[in-house]
């Protein structure tokens, strides 16, 4: 039933709404707040529906998701309704989702597909959103990516000004796509920036989990690694052998088999195909393996002909100067000799030149104003590179690594979750608290940048250095399982001036919680430690051996017995002084371990 209010709109039952899926999820806090408007005020603007035939329901939202939304929170019966055509109410709904709150990329891209299903062109959309051309053109190209792809450029985890590069790739092998999406989606979110500058390294990078069973490979040059794989015949590897040894004839300097480059005429070839995917700051990809199979042949035979060649004509020219009378000249080799002249020259004034910079450090620069150019670069050098933790085979950033996994990790509230259990009766089981996976250190890194970055000054940026070091240093790793509990990292130096002074200017900040725990830890050690050396004590003379029977051991042979910890425990120094201590984690349901640790300390 619908009755019709003084201002013109229909009074509508809400139980005779039919709520179809949204352009956009909704926002609570926007519910929230219109609930509280609608409360005081009432529903100030009606919602829009239309006329549908859904069992159930008489009408059709079109517009006014969270005004329905915040009438169901507030016990409403019915709303104020406008009824609308229901040729229109996709682009309506569109329109109404666009003007009254700024939507995600993904969300505009579904707003401009139902004003395109509903007949609108291209021009006709953009006029009615009051767009310009190229931002719906934009969306229309990120509608053709799966919509797998399209929600991540909607959450920000790819950037837009990547569609262009993922269009590309599924142009030539929407599979490579699926790889690429599944590599992103899979942990590796932070890879996805470089998908605009770097697209050939993401395609190498997802491609190397080895997973998606998809081929792709660079169209540059021949990676002689590859060719067990590619199976291309005893011909073609004659035809290697072959090239390897007019290589060496050619330069004796050689070793090994000579590159072998592909040419402008095979990748028009691949093109050709439709199995190219090309970038502006990369090369070329193929991603058939049958026809990159048929271009090795070619590039491999194409590039001993031209050995060939280039050998004949080498020995045609040794020839002809051994019947002149003529000394052989290797042009390559005497560029190198007149290269190593022209050094040993150079090395004279080299002596002079270190020198002057010796005298220069000393007198110009052993006293300089601590600015922030000085503190970046004792500050920033020391923590050292960006961590890449793209690729298994690099090193690169892992103090860094550590220093947030180990320490930021444990110390920052933000990246701690209470997981405890609540138990059957109701009540909260033992505390449990997870810090998250240190294998995937991405996010405390982040802050830790942040966290540098903010600095304001010289003094700033030093002390900020300072927190991030002693985090790491005196964090205690009770709270983490036994596998995560490392050693601090150690800062090896001249008479041991970096752990003197680090202690020196952490020390009196430390928390008396931190202290107490300490000396608690100390202490436990000591009464574990005090049965293990009688145990172990040699008898005097005269003296006959008693076995020392332990707790443990009485337990063991009793009905009573607890629960024995499954492997030796592993022991760490806690704060660089002599005592060790063992702790231990437990196994949730969800398969996260948790630590035991008393959340008060």
């Amino acid at each position: 039933m619908a009755t019709t209010t003084p201002t013109g709109a229909l009074l509508v039952a809400l139980d005779q709404i039919h709520v179809p899926v949204n352009v956009r999820e909704l926002d609570q806090a926007h519910v929230d707040a219109l609930a509280g408007s609608i409360a005081l005020q009432g529903m100030l603007v009606p919602v829009v529906l239309t006329h549908t035939d859904a069992a159930g329901a008489g009408f059709l939202l079109v517009a006014g998701f969270h005004r329905v939304a915040a009438a169901h929170q507030l016990g409403l019966s019915e709303v104020p309704a406008v009824i609308r055509d229901a040729d229109t109410e996709q682009s309506d709904r569109a329109l109404e989702n666009i003007v009254r709150k700024a939507l995600s990329p993904y969300e505009e891209a579904v707003a401009v597909r139902a004003m395109l299903d509903r007949g609108l062109t291209e021009d006709g959309t953009a006029q009615a959103l009051g767009w310009p051309r190229q931002r719906v053109a934009a969306r229309m190209k990120l509608l053709e990516l799966p919509e797998r792809a399209q929600q991540m450029v909607g959450a920000g985890t790819i950037a837009l000004s990547a569609v262009d590069q993922l269009r590309a790739i599924k142009d030539a092998s929407p599979k490579l796509l699926d790889a690429v999406v599944e590599y992103l989606a899979d942990g590796n979110e932070h890879v996805a920036e470089r998908l605009s500058t770097q697209p050939g390294w993401v395609i190498d990078a997802a491609l190397r989990t080895g997973r998606s069973g998809v081929f792709a490979a660079h169209l540059s040059r021949l990676d002689t690694h590859e060719l067990p794989a590619l199976k291309l015949g005893k011909k073609v590897e004659q035809l290697l052998e072959e090239a390897a040894a007019l290589h060496k004839q050619i330069d004796r300097y050689a070793y090994g088999a000579p590159a072998v480059r592909f040419s402008e005429q095979d990748v028009d070839q691949a093109r050709a195909a439709g199995v190219l995917v090309e970038f502006e700051s990369s090369a070329p990809i193929i991603t058939d393996r049958a026809t990159y199979r048929e271009l090795c042949k070619q590039a491999i035979k194409r590039s001993t002909e031209e050995l060939r060649e280039k050998a004949a004509a080498v020995e045609q020219e040794r020839k002809a100067a051994k019947a002149a009378g003529k000394t052989v000249v290797d042009p390559e080799a005497e560029a190198r000799r007149e290269r190593g002249r022209a050094l040993r020259a150079l090395a004279e004034q080299a002596h002079g030149a270190n020198l002057d910079l010796g005298w220069a450090l000393r007198n110009e620069l052993a006293s300089v104003e601590i600015d922030m150019t000085v503190a970046r670069l004792f500050v920033f050098g020391l923590l050292g590179a960006d961590y890449d933790g793209s690729s298994p085979y690099t090193s690169s950033g892992d103090r860094v690594a550590e220093l947030a996994a180990r320490g930021v990790r444990l110390v920052v509230e933000e990246f701690r979750t209470d997981v405890t259990k609540t138990r059957k009766d109701g009540t909260r089981g033992a505390y449990r608290v997870s810090y998250g996976d240190p294998r995937k250190p991405e996010k405390p890194i982040a802050w830790l940048w942040r966290f540098l970055d903010a600095a304001s000054s010289p003094q700033d940026l030093f002390g900020r250095g300072l927190v991030v070091i002693a985090a790491e240093q005196y964090a205690s790793r009770l709270v983490v399982p036994l596998s995560q509990q490392h050693t601090p990292m150690r800062w090896p130096s001249h008479k041991d001036h970096a752990r003197k002074a680090l202690a020196k200017l952490a020390g009196p900040h430390l928390p008396a919680t931190l202290k107490a725990l300490e000396k608690a830890i100390a202490k436990a050690n000591a009464e574990t430690e005090d049965p293990r050396r009688a145990a172990t004590r040699r008898p005097d003379a005269g003296e006959e051996a008693q076995p020392v029977e332990t707790e443990r051991d009485t337990a063991a042979d009793g009905e009573d017995a607890g629960d024995e910890l499954d492997g030796d425990l592993d022991e760490y120094e806690l704060d660089h002084d002599d005592y060790e201590t063992h702790v231990s984690g437990a196994v949730g349901a969800d398969g996260s371990v948790y630590s035991d640790a008393d959340p008060g300390l």
